[in-house]
C-alpha cells in the first residue's frame, strides 16, 4: 500500500498533465501580468472598465480569476492597456524533484521554462 508522501505525489503528478491544471496556470499568468501593468500605469479598475466598455465588477471578477477569458476580451484587455498580446508555444520542459525536508518532505516544482 502506497504512503500517504506517494500518494500525494501521484495526485500531483496527475494533476499536472490535466488540461485545466495548465488552463488555470495561463489565466493566472495573464491575471497577474494585467495587475503589473495597471500598477505601472496608475490604472484603476473602473478606468480599465471604462476603456473596454464594461463595469468593473467585471474586471473584479478577472482580477479575482471567477471568469474564463476570450481572446477578445484578452486582447481588449492587452490594448486598453497599450499592450499587444503574445502568445507563444514552447516546448515542456518542466520536470519535478521532491526534497526531503528535516521537518517534512516538501515537493517543489522546478519550472524550467523562461
Amino acid at each position: 500500500m502506497p504512503s500517504r508522501l506517494q500518494a500525494l505525489k501521484a495526485k500531483a503528478d496527475q494533476a499536472r498533465t490535466s488540461h485545466a491544471y495548465h488552463a488555470e496556470g495561463a489565466s493566472i499568468r495573464f491575471t497577474e501580468a494585467v495587475v503589473a501593468r495597471m500598477e505601472s500605469c496608475g490604472i484603476t479598475r473602473t478606468d480599465l472598465a471604462k476603456k473596454i466598455g464594461t463595469s468593473p465588477a467585471y474586471i473584479t471578477k478577472i482580477l479575482r480569476g471567477d471568469t474564463n477569458f476570450t481572446l477578445e476580451s484578452m486582447v481588449k484587455i492587452a490594448q486598453a492597456l497599450d499592450c499587444e498580446m503574445d502568445f507563444e508555444l514552447r516546448p515542456l520542459t518542466r520536470k519535478v524533484t521532491y526534497h526531503t525536508n528535516t521537518s517534512a518532505r516538501v515537493s517543489i516544482l522546478n519550472d524550467q521554462l523562461q
